[in-house]
């Protein structure tokens, strides 16, 4: 009996203080969760910099230890991707979703045009004031001000100093637009004209506005966001696009090229900023519990229209273009608060990941608000961790009025179309052999030198490992099969041939069908462009010389008469006339073979309707406006005056022809029966 009766109470006894370390261990979390501080961030983003324009890719021609000893100690971000130009990029990362599903995918925006970042799209700021946070922004904001609501101390900031559009002089603050006549101030702090700015060297400007906020921030328990949009390096006005003090300058005189000497100073101011940003946040106690992120909005500009010189070796493309020059960016992560450093990580990993990824750090749900859907991925726990790789899909672009896309799948990078007729489409950027540049030994000497890397331990032996594991080499091994997007797709093995060099759309059609498939579910979700045209009210001189906000009501943000600016076809009016014989050709063969097959008497039939038909002027680029099951699809007016190269036209010959065949040789015939991919 005792044995039976003092079974149990042995078990209660273990359950029960089961139970008691449960609930301890229960409330010692939730404590522990209360005391830990939400972390400061701050987020560097650079404009218009290149791939090779950092040390840490492996160059020794611009010097930036700052930077490169920050990658070293943290994480250097190897496969981190944006959109190929400003706004929609800074839309991304502000909101953690796609461009195309906000309307921000086509080209960006002038100081004069009525639009910018919906007002119904909730953004960074907003999550992070609403969880507690002091909001700040410097430098660039490019997301709209023709009214007051788009500005940044009315979407989330508490507090901006910078400019709000596109682009400045480094030291005057006067905004040129090519687009017309217009040129005005743009400097802001909140709401008012900044006329202090002006004069000072605009990075050396905004580093001691950064500094000062953050010495304010040290004094309070307040956890801070500062986003430090840096005007550097992008180009200024054209007739003076490219500025550094002197004294920088002449650092780099062993640089040959007068415009990449100046470049290379602008970065190096740059590169100063991050150092004494770093420094403030040591001296006001908020370093240990920060995380610092760098990247650039989008590649370098080595030629054309505010060119920098900036370098995106070896890498095809630059700004403004479907290629890795335009959308993989340099970039890195670096907090006390991650668990596996100095490394390099080669994840997919996209502008818009930012939003979901700093919010997770800080314990702020975004995800599947009752604003919109986020399109980013949180990899915070990847990054904190190196627990894999969760991201597989990168839409980097799909802009319908350039017509163009950009899209990597699971390594295998799909372009279709491109812009400017192709003038973006080589490779730029090599390091002029003339250039007597400083040995690994000035480099390492330079990195080291640095607070950073003292305070992060940091020896020769490991930079030298990281770099040499974060530089990207084309490789020899690669064949070379090119391919032109404006005649046919390319597909590309982007892991293994990350200089898009060989084409693979003929070996693997399958592996493009399912591509385009996929493509599909993004434009029918994509929302259309918001682009507005010039607006003459714009202009400074009505607004004593400055930029400002020159409409009043949100809701109105474009009269009936304005319209989405006319399309830049991709395809040339000689590459259009050799589309167009072969469709007439095609045609008169097929009506011809009708012709002799049918009776007499539906010869006549099909005579009379050719003759009614023939009132209705055809298209100069024709267009399938119909669906696969017939029906007329709504956008189909607006295709055939917009879409040079359309995947939704590739996809009805295509999808008939893989029914039948998947082979290659029918894809291969596919093509050649649809004249729209010739």
């Amino acid at each position: 009996m005792s044995n039976r009766c003092g079974t149990p109470t042995k078990k209660m006894t273990h359950l029960s203080a089961v139970l008691l370390v449960c609930i301890i261990g229960h409330y010692a979390l939730a404590y522990d969760q209360e005391s830990r501080k939400q972390p400061h961030i701050v987020i560097f983003t650079a404009d218009d910099m290149g791939w090779h324009d950092v040390g840490f890719h492996g160059s020794n021609q611009v010097a930036t230890p700052n930077i490169d000893a920050l990658a070293y100690d943290g994480i250097i971000l190897n496969r981190h991707y944006s959109a190929p130009m400003c706004t929609p990029s800074r839309a991304a990362l502000m909101t953690g979703r796609h461009p195309i599903n906000v309307g921000m995918q086509h080209y960006v925006i002038d100081s004069d045009e009525p639009w910018g970042l919906g007002l119904d799209q909730r953004i960074m700021p907003e999550y992070f004031r609403e969880a507690g946070y002091r909001t700040h922004m410097i430098g660039k904001w490019h997301l709209g001000f023709f009214t007051e609501h788009y500005t940044p101390t009315s979407r989330g900031f508490d507090t901006h100093i910078g400019y709000l559009g596109p682009y400045v002089d480094y030291w005057t603050y006067v905004s040129k637009m090519n687009s017309g006549t217009f040129e005005g101030y743009d400097m802001r702090q909140n709401r008012y004209v900044n006329y202090a700015a002006n004069g000072t060297y605009a990075t050396d400007y905004f580093t001691t506005a950064a500094k000062d906020i953050i010495a304010e921030h040290g004094k309070s328990e307040q956890p801070m966001l500062l986003v430090l949009n840096h005007l550097a390096p992008h180009a200024g006005n054209d007739d003076d696009p490219l500025q550094a003090p002197q004294e920088t300058i002449d650092r780099f005189a062993y640089i040959e090229n007068h415009d990449r000497r100046t470049y290379a100073a602008m970065i190096s101011k740059l590169d100063d900023s991050v150092g004494a940003v770093y420094e403030s946040l040591k001296a006001n106690g908020m370093l240990d519990n920060s995380i610092i992120v760098f990247m650039s909005d989008n590649g370098g500009v080595t030629r054309g229209m505010h060119s920098n010189t900036g370098s995106n070796y070896p890498f095809r493309g630059q700004k403004h273009s479907p290629w890795e020059g335009a959308v993989r960016t340099a970039a890195l992560i670096w907090s006390p608060l991650l668990q596996d450093t100095q490394r390099v990580s080669n994840q997919w990993f996209h502008i818009s990941d930012w939003l979901p990824t700093l919010a997770s750090a800080a314990g702020i749900p975004v995800g599947n608000s009752s604003y919109s859907d986020i399109d980013g991925i949180d990899q915070w726990e990847a990054l904190a961790y190196g627990t894999g790789n969760p991201r597989q899909k990168l839409m980097n672009n799909l802009d319908e009025i350039f017509g163009y896309t950009s899209y990597v799948e699971n390594g295998f990078k799909y372009i279709n179309g491109t812009t400017q007729d192709g003038l973006n489409d080589e490779w730029y950027g090599e390091t002029d052999p003339l250039d007597k540049l400083p040995g690994d030994d000035q480099y390492l000497s330079a990195v080291m030198s640095t607070g950073i890397a003292r305070a992060g331990k940091l020896d020769e032996k490991l930079i030298s490992y990281l770099r040499r594991h974060a530089k990207v080499n084309c490789g020899n091994a690669i064949s070379n099969k090119p391919c032109n997007p404006l005649i046919k797709p390319c597909l590309f093995d982007i892991i293994n041939d990350p200089c898009e060099m060989h084409d693979l759309a003929d070996e693997h059609p399958k592996k493009l069908r399912e591509i385009r498939q996929h493509l599909e579910h993004y434009r029918l979700r994509a929302a259309p462009p918001r682009n507005r045209p010039h607006d003459p009210a714009a202009d400074p001189t009505k607004f004593g010389g400055v930029w400002n906000w020159w409409r009043t009501d949100p809701a109105k943000t474009s009269k009936q008469h304005d319209e989405i600016p006319p399309p830049s076809h991709s395809l040339s009016k000689d590459t259009q006339l050799f589309v167009i014989i072969p469709i007439v050709v095609v045609g008169i063969i097929f009506v011809i073979g009708t012709l002799l097959y049918l009776s007499n008497k539906n010869i006549i039939k099909l005579c009379r309707r050719k003759k009614l038909d023939s009132s209705t002027t055809p298209s100069e680029i024709p267009t399938d406006a119909s669906s696969p099951d017939g029906k007329a699809t709504a956008d189909a007016a607006f295709s055939s005056k917009i879409y040079v190269i359309s995947d939704r036209d590739l996809d009805s010959t295509l999808n008939q022809s893989f029914a039948r065949d998947d082979s290659s040789a029918m894809i291969g015939s596919a093509f050649a029966r649809d004249p729209k991919n010739s």
